[in-house]
Formats: structure tokens, C-alpha cells, sequence
């Protein structure tokens, strides 16, 4: 269970932050409505300037348009018929056009009559004007008309029959009488009253419109409207310092406020983890079996947990505190304790630990072993030593059980060692008693004919050398028993076969089976032990002629080879086989298939094998039969 002031910081964290989230929240939404509000105002204010600029720049185009009537009003006075007067209207025409922004051409008219300009055609635009003058004895603007690719407008003024026309381009008006500032700030358009563009003028990039404003021309030019849009609006220096000071102030409280928030989830889950982990410690301590007990650098206890606790019969009160001679140390054994003592004060406690005799609060002795390492704290600095306290009493009861059993089964493997020895001797040496007692039988009728003395001789002969080879089987099997390692030799197979079939050859032509053997040309030299592989071979040719008894066909196949670097023997028969239920048992010692068996002979052929660090194995003959191969290391 955690302590009551975790507790109650852990349960609370979402009401703890309801607050900061509360004013910080509101704080971004003081700063966004500031933010609003500045930006509204400058809008509103970035607007009045742009009306006061449009109306501004209204007036200076009306103002222009005033000083292009009152520079009219001296052309009505002069007249083309008059010689000395032509030239004055020539003179006045040039001024007009080199210091009136947007004259392309003036002209005088007598009635309908053209008496002084350029000759030109008369747009029907014009033409209307003309009307209107007459009617109106005032000057009257005429409607924009196309002339030349470029749009104009005409100023009209009428005196008695005498009418004065100015030409106006609106391209050229706006180039000359828009300032330059005007239009780096704005782009000035003027609009017929259908929409379309007459003249225009910016130095600002076009992008997306930000302020706008429109107004018309009137009276000069019918249906002429002034169009000014803001495609780059100034913003304000203080309101953008003020701007990145509440971005960076909102980034620096927002960034604060979650490291706050992420160092108190941390403190938060490493307080749970350090509870999670003192109580996950506590229940290992306290389900340890082995004693723990720790001694700060003067030798008193500090900590014990229940497993030491309830090995010596004490309370951890009771050893808390404690300097040596400490209540639990055996009295019989005092000096033991204090060595081991004063070896751990040294730093020179055992590695491998020290057995130790406790004794029990109730008397009874405990055995233990004593693994002392030193104690270091978090910093580095050792602050004692620790000492892990194993009971050993049951381990040192059973290890003198175990001591006496092993007493009787070295006495019970020595009676089966002996057994396994007469059982081999009875099976190895049956061939070469065997054989023995045949040459016998034939050395007792040759010594009767004295006509055979030469063939009784090698009949001596071969019965010395059956006589040495059963000794030699006596020996090697005495030693494989024995578990002794193996005294190889080099080894000729070929001739360790064909000896092997030299032996087994008589009986085989007793029961009518006939034995061929498969060798290649030339077989290599294996380090091997003779006797015993021999023996290994004969069994196996043993067994398979006691598995063709009863065929009517009988053959078995001896054959070698050399595969992957191993030496592969094989004997092969066409007997009756082996029973499936039976082959995974048929290297088990004291299991045969036969009526009389012993069941040693296969046992001790892989034995043989394994000791030449090779396989004996059994296969299903697929011509009928059974075949057992070995593979031997070259």
C-alpha cells in the first residue's frame, strides 16, 4: 500500500493543473483578442489613409482636368483666318501638349468645321460632346473612345461658333500625373461604367488585394470611375514588435508550462515507480530462502530480512543495531565467526563463501555459507558490506546420504562391470573357441596319417594363433570395460575384412549362405583397433547368418566404402528383417529378437563404434532383409 502523502499527490494531478490550464487559457485568448483588436485598427486606419489618398488623388486628377479648361479658354480667342494669330495658336497648342499631362492634341473648330489641328476623325463619343457643349455653353468631358489603340477622352469648350477640343490619353494622363509614391503603394485602374479597363498604373507586384476603394469621376468623363487597390498594406513596427513579443511570450509559457507539466508526470511516475519498485522489493526479500544481512564499515547490522530472520530465531529488532559477539553466533565455533569478521572489515572475504554453524534462538545448529560482497550506494562510495546467508543443513544431510549410496553403487558397479565382462567373454570367444575346437578335431585325425604332417603343422599352426587371438579378445575387452581409452593402430580393412570372412567362412558353408563381398580397389589406412572392429564385424555377419536361417535363398553383402571423408561398412542379409516395434530397441543392452539371446552383442558393437567416435545405424534391406552400416572417421 503506497504512503498516504503519495497518495494523495498522485489522486489529484488533474485538479492540481485545472488552475494553470484555466489562466492559460485565458491569457492566449487576452492575447489573441489584443492581437484582433490592433489588427482592426490598423485596418481601419491603413483604410482612412487609402480613402484619403483615393480622394487625394481625385481631386489632383480634377484639378488637372480645371487647368486643361482654363488653358482652352485662350485658343477661343484667337482665330486661324487671322495670319498673325495662327501662329500664336500653334505656339499655344505646343505648350499645351509639352506641359499638360496627357494632351496628345488640340484643336479649334468653327461650327462643324475643323479651322486649326491635326486631322482626325471624329469618334461618335466626340461628337456627342460636341452636342452637349452647344447646348450647355459650358465645357463638357466627353465619353472615353479608342483612338490609336489607346483610350481618350476629349474636353470640349464653346464660345459664340468657336469650339476649343482638347485630346486627352488616360494612359498617358495616369503615367504623367500619378506620382511616384502613389503608385508604389497602390495601383491605380480606371473603369468605364461597364467595367473595363481604361488606364492603370502600379509598381506593386500584384498579389492578393488587401484594401480597395472605388469611386467616380464626375462630371470629367462620363461614366469614369477611379478604382485604387492596396496590393501592399505597411504594417505597423509596434504592432508587429508587439506581435513576435506575444508569439514569443505564448511559446515561452507554453513551453514552460509542459516542461512543468512533463517534470511532474516524471516526478510523479518516478515516486510510483519507486514505490512500485521498494514494494516489488520488499516481497522479493521477503520470499527469499536466503538470508541477507547487511553491516555498515564498523561491523553493525543495519538491515536483515525475514529469511535471515527466521534462520537464526531473532527478530530484525532485536539484530538491528547489534556489534559483535552477535546472539545467533555458535559458541563452539566463536573463533570461526571472528575471523570471518574481521576478514570482511579487511576486504577479504572469501569469493567463494564460508561455511558457517549458526545456532537457532531454540538451540538447534544450522549450517549455512556465508557470501560476503561490499556495499555501495548510489554515489559510488561503499557504505558495508552484504552478506547472502545460505541454509546448507538439508544440502550437507543429503550430500552424506549421497556419499553412502555412492559407496554402495561403486560395490554394485563393480559386481555389474564383472558380470558385463563374463557376458562379453561368453559372446566374443565363442567364435574362436569355436574354431579352436574345429581345428582340434581336424589336428586329431591328421596326427593319424602320417602321409599329412605338413597340413597337421598349419593346423598347429592356426590353432596357436585362435588361442592368441581369444587372448587378445580376453585383454581388449577387459580394457573396453574397463572404460579405457582406445590404442588405434594402423589398420589395413581390406585385410581386416577378408580375415573376418576367413573366420566366419566355414559356418557360412555349413548353412548354405553365400557371402560376397563388394570392396573397392583400394581402401585407405584407418587408425583404428583391429581386434575390436573385428569383432564388431564378425557379430554383425553372425547375426545376419542367424537371420537367413530358414530362407531359401540365402546371401549375405559385406561391402566398404569411402563417402564424405568416413569409412561406410555394410552388412546386408535377405533374411527375415526386423520387426518395426523392435528397432528402436535393438542397441538396448539385454534386448535381443532371439529365443536364446543375451542381447549384448549389438550393445557392445555400437559401444565399440562410439569409441572410435563413429555411427552404427540399422536400415530395411529394400531387396528384403535388414542392413546395419557403420561409418568411421578417416
Amino acid at each position: 500500500m503506497l504512503p498516504p502523502a503519495l497518495t494523495s499527490s498522485s489522486s489529484s494531478p488533474q485538479r492540481l493543473w485545472l488552475w494553470p490550464r484555466i489562466a492559460l487559457v485565458l491569457f492566449l485568448l487576452a492575447m489573441a483578442s489584443l492581437l484582433w483588436y490592433s489588427h482592426r485598427e490598423e485596418r481601419e486606419e491603413q483604410r482612412a489613409v487609402l480613402i484619403s489618398d483615393v480622394l487625394w488623388m481625385e481631386q489632383d486628377l480634377r484639378f488637372h482636368f480645371n487647368q486643361v479648361e482654363e488653358q482652352l479658354r485662350p485658343l477661343l480667342q484667337l482665330h486661324p483666318q487671322q495670319p498673325d494669330q495662327l501662329a500664336r495658336l500653334q505656339q499655344h497648342a505646343i505648350f499645351m501638349q509639352n506641359n499638360s499631362a496627357g494632351i496628345v492634341a488640340s484643336q479649334l473648330w468653327q461650327g462643324r468645321q475643323l479651322r486649326f489641328g491635326p486631322q482626325q476623325g471624329v469618334p461618335a463619343e466626340l461628337d456627342a460632346a460636341f452636342r452637349l457643349t452647344q447646348a450647355s455653353r459650358h465645357a463638357v468631358f466627353s465619353a472615353p473612345f479608342k483612338y490609336q489603340r489607346e483610350n481618350h477622352i476629349a474636353v470640349l469648350l464653346q464660345q459664340a461658333n468657336i469650339t476649343a477640343v482638347a485630346w486627352i490619353s488616360l494612359p498617358r494622363l495616369i503615367e504623367q500625373q500619378v506620382p511616384w509614391w502613389f503608385a508604389h503603394r497602390y495601383q491605380l485602374v480606371l473603369q468605364d461604367w461597364q467595367g473595363q479597363v481604361l488606364a492603370s498604373k502600379s509598381s506593386v507586384e500584384a498579389g492578393a488585394a488587401q484594401l480597395s476603394y472605388q469611386l467616380a469621376l464626375e462630371p470629367p468623363g462620363h461614366g469614369i470611375n477611379l478604382q485604387v487597390t492596396a496590393y501592399q498594406v505597411q504594417s505597423s513596427l509596434t504592432r508587429n514588435l508587439l506581435v513576435a513579443a506575444v508569439i514569443c511570450l505564448a511559446i515561452i509559457l507554453l513551453y514552460s508550462w509542459w516542461r512543468l507539466r512533463l517534470n511532474l508526470q516524471q516526478k510523479l511516475q518516478a515516486e510510483a515507480a519507486l514505490q512500485q519498485e521498494h514494494a516489488f522489493r520488499q516481497a522479493m526479500e521477503d520470499s527469499l530462502a536466503v538470508g541477507m544481512r547487511a553491516r555498515n564499515l564498523e561491523g553493525r547490522i543495519i538491515y536483515v530480512n525475514p529469511a535471515f530472520c527466521r534462520m537464526v530465531g531473532y527478530s530484525a529488532a532485536e539484530l538491528i543495531g547489534s556489534m559483535p559477539p552477535h546472539p545467533y553466533w555458535d559458541p563452539a565455533d566463536i573463533a570461526t565467526h571472528e575471523q570471518l569478521f574481521q576478514q570482511v572489515l579487511a576486504g577479504n572475504a572469501p569469493l567463494h563463501g564460508q561455511p558457517t554453524t549458526v545456532r537457532h534462538r531454540d538451540g538447534h545448529l544450522v549450517q549455512t555459507m556465508v557470501y560476503t560482497a561490499p556495499l555501495i550506494d548510489a554515489s559510488g562510495v561503499q557504505r558495508g558490506w552484504m552478506s547472502s546467508v545460505v541454509d546448507v543443513s538439508e544440502q550437507r544431510r543429503v550430500e552424506a546420504l549421497t556419499h553412502k549410496q555412492e559407496q554402495v553403487l561403486q560395490q554394485t558397479a563393480k559386481l555389474v562391470t564383472m558380470g558385463e565382462m563374463a557376458s562379453t567373454l561368453a559372446h566374443e570367444l565363442n567364435q574362436p573357441l569355436m574354431a579352436l575346437s574345429s581345428y582340434a578335431s581336424a589336428a586329431r585325425e591328421l596326427a593319424q596319417q602320417p602321409q599329412q604332417q605338413a597340413l597337421l603343422h598349419s593346423t598347429l599352426d592356426k590353432i596357436a594363433e585362435q588361442a592368441q587371438r581369444a587372448a587378445r579378445i580376453v585383454k581388449r575387452i577387459r580394457e573396453f570395460v574397463g572404460r579405457r581409452e582406445m590404442e588405434p593402430e594402423t589398420t589395413d580393412i581390406s585385410r581386416m575384412i577378408h580375415d573376418a570372412i576367413s573366420l566366419i567362412a566355414p559356418e557360412a558353408r555349413q548353412r548354405k549362405v553365400k557371402l560376397s563381398v563388394e570392396l573397392p580397389a583400394a581402401l585407405p589406412m584407418l587408425q583404428a583397433d583391429r581386434i575390436l572392429l573385428q569383432q564388431v564385424l564378425l557379430n554383425l555377419i553372425n547375426n545376419a547368418l542367424d537371420a537367413c536361417a530358414g530362407m531359401e535363398k540365402r546371401q549375405i553383402r559385406i561391402s566398404a566404402e569411402v563417402v564424405e571423408n568416413q569409412l561406410q561398412l555394410c552388412v546386408c542379409d535377405n533374411g527375415k528383417g526386423v520387426a518395426a516395434a523392435d528397432e528402436a530397441r535393438l542397441f538396448e543392452a539385454f534386448y535381443s529378437t532371439k529365443p536364446q539371446g543375451m542381447g549384448m552383442g549389438l550393445a557392445i558393437c555400437r559401444s565399440i563404434i562410439e569409441n572410435h567416435h563413429g555411427q552404427l545405424w540399422f536400415e530395411p534391406n529394400p531387396d528384403g532383409g535388414s542392413c546395419f552400416r557403420c561409418c568411421l572417421p578417416l
